[in-house]
């Protein structure tokens, strides 16, 4: 269960901001990538030395995939490697658009994403908080899918405007939406004319989803993929991005679920497919726990019960 809200942190509202960006940006022109990552390395491992708080919850998080994951060191490694992310939005931001496929390693499952595409239909691309997620819709667009991102508005608008930008680059289109019909709508529509949905599934922002279980406890995912699949007809595709030990990333596409209304009934049905998601990436989240970015306890209490949400809540926080 997500505990405290990180965004209030004065860390978080001083370094999450469009302004940030431009500076690591800036960097990367100025410093190079050594230059980038030494000062990268070093405000990820000062935010974890200042913040055992967050280290608390992140160790909790690593503990639901395996007891050994819960330690102190690893909590750090996992800060560090989110600044290292951030530090590659600069990376990409000062380069080629055809440099993006530099940092590509090991590509797998791409055969699904191409016989969805054959089909002439749409699908939803569904990952977690993990790696440099961004990556891959990247990657895809160079590859000539078309893919478009979902998100809830950043903290503020220049930032907000700022990551659309930074996605448009490579051809990568964005929807920032709330909590309305409006906006599934607009999700429905360009799913039936073919685009490729990217978006999160292990926070749900509205505080309802399915119950996951994990090796030492539950988590919550989010319903609005299965739900949005379910009113588009259209396929599911989990996908994830990890940074290899190179440095490269490798991208993995699993093979495609489809959901349909089950005779045992609507809650039966999203609670099904949601969990078959949770079952393709949750064999990423083992294999690299120090890329699952969560700052905020995920635990549910065993005393708490949650209802299936229907409204679709995506976000890319």
């Amino acid at each position: 269960m997500r505990s405290g809200d990180y965004k209030k942190r004065t860390f978080y509202r001083h370094f999450y901001t469009a302004r940030a960006f431009e500076l690591i940006v800036f960097g990367w022109q100025t410093l190079g990538k050594n230059g980038s990552f030494i000062i990268t390395r070093f405000l990820g491992l000062s935010y974890a030395i200042t913040h055992p708080t967050t280290i608390k919850a992140i160790r909790s998080n690593l503990a639901l995939l395996d007891n050994k994951n819960g330690g102190f060191s690893q909590a750090c490694r996992l800060i560090i490697n989110q600044a290292e992310c951030f530090s590659v939005y600069g990376q990409l931001a000062a380069a080629h658009t055809g440099n993006v496929m530099n940092l590509v390693g090991e590509k797998t499952g791409f055969e699904h994403l191409q016989s969805v595409q054959a089909r002439g239909q749409g699908c939803m691309l569904v990952t977690g908080h993990l790696g440099f997620f961004e990556l891959g819709g990247l990657v895809m667009a160079e590859m000539g899918f078309p893919v478009t991102a979902l998100t809830l508005p950043e903290p503020t608008n220049e930032l907000t405007a700022w990551r659309a930008d930074f996605r448009a680059k490579w051809g990568v289109k964005t929807i920032v939406i709330g909590n309305d019909t409006f906006s599934v709508v607009n999700i429905v529509r360009a799913l039936n004319e073919g685009a490729y949905i990217a978006t999160l599934i292990d926070r749900p922002y509205d505080g309802a989803g399915v119950e996951v279980s994990l090796p030492n406890g539950k988590i919550l995912f989010s319903t609005a993929p299965v739900v949005t699949s379910l009113l588009a007809k259209c396929p599911i595709i989990p996908v994830g991005v990890v940074r290899q030990s190179n440095g490269k990333f490798a991208i993995h596409a699993f093979p495609p679920i489809e959901p349909r209304w089950l005779d045992s009934g609507r809650k039966e049905t999203i609670e099904h497919f949601t969990r078959e998601i949770a079952a393709s990436l949750l064999t990423l989240f083992k294999v690299a726990p120090e890329q699952w970015y969560h700052f905020s306890q995920l635990r549910i209490p065993e005393t708490t019960e949650f209802q299936v949400s229907s409204p679709p809540i995506f976000s890319n926080q």
